[in-house]
């Protein structure tokens, strides 16, 4: 099934400075779940599915990432995300990357994955059902962002939106990570993961509307982000799922004698915002 054209604009970014605040303080903020800031169901309408039960991915949809960037330890390789038995399987292998180098890249010892929708959005609800990734030093993620490399003559602004699990190097247990980035006003919140999020599968996501963005793990809201933050997310995004090694500054030291690594998608669901707007 294909999405149809949705009234909405244009978005991307890259990782900038975070504000970091507990998820009582962002409630006690104005961040919680105040009977005005509830979304109504009827506010969204599900565009698209995928169960991922064909024998390849649909590349019509989805876009195989072949790139890399600071802190990824490794190259984002297409050969590292596949269909099996249901799920999307993202990889991270020891394998050095790109295999046949452009004159101006650089390969890295590893290979990791991710894949985007071709179709950007703004505003709507974003589901998955996900087994993140194991092990020390390993981002998975699932976020939007406004592909501005993609609009060299466009609006030149940060603007992402981040659902992201690791061990950070603080303590030896997972991370749930919600980060909202935009030029002025970037706010984020950590909490320690109520369980193991590489042992089983969890449905994770966030509802993004004109106003706010509610993200969400397994039907519970963890972290609300209302007022000029969310009222700066004005372009349009492209849903991301990816896993790969890191050496970011929260993160735990990688080890490479872990791999290979793998995180699992069973389904994703994108439904369109149908609710007020300004």
């Amino acid at each position: 099934m294909r999405l149809r054209p949705l009234i909405w604009r244009q978005s991307r970014s890259a990782r900038s400075a975070l504000i970091v605040a507990s998820v009582l303080a962002s409630a006690s903020s104005g961040c919680g779940s105040h009977e005005d800031l509830i979304i109504g169901e009827n506010d969204f309408t599900l565009e698209r599915r995928d169960d991922f039960d064909g024998p390849k991915l649909d590349l019509d949809y989805w876009e195989l990432a072949s790139h890399t960037f600071e802190p990824n330890l490794a190259w984002f390789s297409p050969t590292n995300a596949r269909i099996d038995d249901g799920h999307l399987v993202l990889s991270i292998t020891a394998d050095a990357a790109p295999a046949n180098p452009l004159p101006n890249e650089v390969p890295k010892p590893y290979s990791a994955a991710e894949v985007r929708t071709r179709v950007s959005f703004l505003y709507g609800r974003f589901r998955a059902r996900v087994r993140f990734a194991s092990g020390l030093g390993v981002v998975s993620s699932l976020w939007g962002f406004y592909d501005r490399y993609a609009a060299s003559n466009g609006t030149q602004l940060d603007n992402q939106i981040v659902i992201e699990s690791g061990i950070p190097r603080t303590y030896g247990e997972h991370q749930l990570r919600y980060t909202l980035t935009v030029p002025n006003a970037p706010e984020a919140s950590n909490e320690a993961a109520p369980f193991d999020p590489s042992a089983g599968f969890h449905v994770i996501g966030y509802d993004w509307t004109p106003t706010e963005v509610r993200f969400s793990i397994d039907g519970s809201t963890r972290f609300v982000v209302t007022g000029a933050s969310a009222q700066e997310l004005t372009q349009y995004q492209r849903l991301v799922l990816s896993a790969y090694p890191s050496k970011a500054d929260w993160l735990s030291d990688f080890d490479p004698k872990q791999l290979p690594l793998t995180a699992e998608l069973d389904w994703v669901e994108i439904s369109s915002y149908q609710g007020p707007r300004p």
